[in-house]
């Protein structure tokens, strides 16, 4: 056992020992990767009544504390394995990682650029780049969050403030498929729950643009006025694509806010095939991305976009009396762009993989995905016992089986039981559907092939 009773100021032996020692585990881990299993094996109960226990007033031996760790993340799925084929995975890239490291070793605060101007000149970088991509004009701007619910909510709350004081008045809607943290948002935001419409979608789970303008006209007669209109950019459930340029007119012609909730297939806008499925996306008033999804950083790393930067300030401007001497300068002051005040170096999670990778290397994985998800697309929707539920837009394949609910529940139980992939379902028209989900730089067409392998020998056992 090592007990190393290090002081809360570890001098540099005790540091070299402390690094070491993690490093190491790190290392076993990654190169476990390849060979992952998508899930464990059911927790028992005493394994987590000891992983409850709480801390104590005497250290531990560093070894039992990591074996501890090691216990943890032998529970549940893993999100790091190839065979991770769930929600929306998220690749973990290890240079994001490292990036996470120095961040918080160095732990500068950036919530105001006047405390680590530099650092914040490097998470502008970053946000311009974005918003570049994403053809938005000189004006736009942004603020990096821990996700894609916090930037919807960011977004509301912006869109709440650009309405007027009588946002009670105001209504938004989102397409039955969207994401429920609009919901959620919405009444964090204080707006009622009876003033979020939730429009039906087309057979290909797109929002339909006629019901849309139905749901608006007849607010419209009741009193009412659209405040924010939501276009997908890829749903969590099927990838689908709402049409971004149609609802883009209605909500100009209505003077309502637009966003684009792209926190999945956002950053698919740097391969062609993205850009072509994605058009007319810089049109938004508002756009949520989430790194951690489409460019494969790890968990943490969202953000919101914005045509008009002004737009942020206006929304969430406040400070207190100790920040009298916090003057506006060049740089933005993101504690004055979005909910957060204490923030981690967040940008760096993002500046440094982009920097030692460069971006090609993000857009031919991209790419893969979106070859990976085609093949399988064509693979199951040439099974008799399988159909698609719509059309494969981006890198998720949603589909069932033909002979019903109890069949395509059947062989999701049957694959994940398997631990060698691990998907999850969702109900669409009322149906059980499983989903493919291809969004991780460590899984490849050998994965691809394994999964409809494990679909035809599950379904053909019946």
């Amino acid at each position: 056992m090592t007990q190393l009773n290090v002081p809360l100021e570890p001098n540099e032996e005790q540091r070299a020992q402390l690094h070491d020692a993690v490093m190491a585990f790190a290392e076993r881990f990654v190169a476990a990767r390849a060979s992952a299993p998508a899930s464990s094996s059911t927790a028992d109960d005493t394994r987590l009544r000891r992983l409850l226990t709480p801390p104590g007033e005497r250290a531990r031996p560093l070894d039992r504390v990591l074996e501890d760790f090691a216990d943890a993340l032998d529970t549940g799925f893993d999100t790091t394995s190839p065979g991770f084929l769930s929600y929306i995975p998220s690749g973990g890239i290890y240079t994001s990682a490292l990036a996470g490291f120095l961040g918080a070793v160095t732990n500068r605060y950036t919530g105001g650029s006047h405390a680590s101007p530099g650092c914040v000149a490097m998470e502008e970088s970053v946000i311009r780049w974005m918003t570049s991509l994403f053809g938005l004009p000189e004006t736009a701007g942004g603020v990096l969050l821990s996700g894609g619910s916090i930037a919807n909510l960011t977004a509301v709350v912006t869109a709440r403030s650009r309405f007027g004081e009588d946002f009670r008045r105001g209504v938004i809607y989102a397409s039955t498929a969207a994401h429920h943290s609009l919901s959620k948002s919405a009444r964090i935001a204080g707006i009622a729950a009876d003033r979020v419409r939730r429009v039906p979608t087309t057979s290909q789970l797109t929002i339909d643009v006629d019901a849309l303008r139905a749901a608006i006209a007849a607010d419209r007669a009741a009193g009412l006025r659209p405040m924010m209109i939501v276009s997908n950019a890829g749903t969590t459930d099927t990838g689908s694509i709402d049409p971004i340029a149609e609802c883009a007119t209605v909500a100009k012609s209505q003077g309502a806010w637009h966003h684009v909730d792209a926190a999945y297939g956002g950053f698919f806008q740097l391969t062609v095939r993205g850009r072509e499925r994605l058009e007319s996306i810089s049109l938004a008033d508002s756009i949520t991305i989430d790194a951690h999804k489409s460019l494969f950083l790890p968990f943490g790393i969202g953000g919101l976009l914005v045509r008009d930067r002004s737009t942020l300030a206006e929304a969430h401007e406040g400070r207190g009396s100790y920040m009298q001497d916090v003057a506006a300068g060049e740089l933005p002051h993101y504690f004055s762009m979005g909910p957060e005040l204490t923030r981690p170096n967040r940008g760096l999670a993002v500046w440094l993989p982009l920097q030692i990778h460069g971006i090609a290397p993000f857009r031919e994985a991209l790419d893969h995905m979106l070859d990976l998800a085609e093949w399988a697309a064509e693979q199951i929707s040439a099974m008799p016992e399988f159909e698609l539920v719509c059309e494969c837009e981006l890198s998720v394949v949603a589909f069932r089986a033909v002979a019903g609910d109890a069949e395509s529940r059947r062989i999701f139980e049957a694959v994940n039981a398997t631990r060698e992939l691990h998907l999850s379902s969702t109900t669409v028209d009322g149906h059980f559907v499983l989903r493919l989900a291809f969004l991780s730089q460590r899984t490849d067409m050998c994965v691809a092939r394994r999964a409809v392998e494990l679909l035809g020998r599950i379904s053909a056992s019946a």
